[in-house]
């Protein structure tokens, strides 16, 4: 490369912040530490949903994009995307073992995104910066409770 010529290869050596890359590393992260009883076949994913007839306990999640800015005016400045990972968890309403086995999973789920983790796919990192959970509320035949992980990920301009 001549003087004051452009470098093809300057793009590949960036980090290249993905929504999609964000998504699979969250994805990935949670059907590796699927609480107890659970099993991939129990999650329901945005445009996959599952027939929970049958289940005592199964999982929804939603990858929810929030806020994506510059951290400065220069071209050394990053960018940064943060959101929300939110999974809901299921048990039978009026269940045997009323909302205990719901409340193991938040806890499992609330371990395996902790404070500060750092999840990777693709060279995307996506930092955890906390965790939340909801009250839970009747939805129909289920007992539902959130979990609501917030993400943040930054990539180089």
């Amino acid at each position: 490369m001549g003087q004051g010529g452009t470098n093809a290869n300057a793009k590949q050596d960036k980090v290249i912040m993905s929504y999609l890359n964000t998504k699979q590393a969250l994805i990935s992260h949670l059907l590796s530490n699927l609480p107890t009883g659970v099993t991939a076949d129990d999650v329901a994913f945005e445009n996959l949903p599952i027939n929970p007839s049958g289940k005592t306990l199964w999982l929804a999640a939603y990858f929810i994009p929030a806020l994506s800015e510059a951290t400065g005016k220069t071209s050394a400045s990053n960018y940064e995307q943060r959101g929300i990972f939110q999974i809901s968890v299921y048990v039978p309403v009026a269940g045997d073992n009323f909302d205990n086995d719901q409340l193991t999973a938040i806890d499992e789920l609330q371990q395996a995104f902790n404070y500060g983790g750092k999840l990777l796919y693709n060279t995307q990192e996506v930092e955890i910066l906390n965790n939340t959970v909801n009250s839970a509320v009747n939805a129909e035949a289920w007992y539902k409770r959130d979990i609501s992980i917030e993400y943040l990920t930054f990539t180089t301009r």
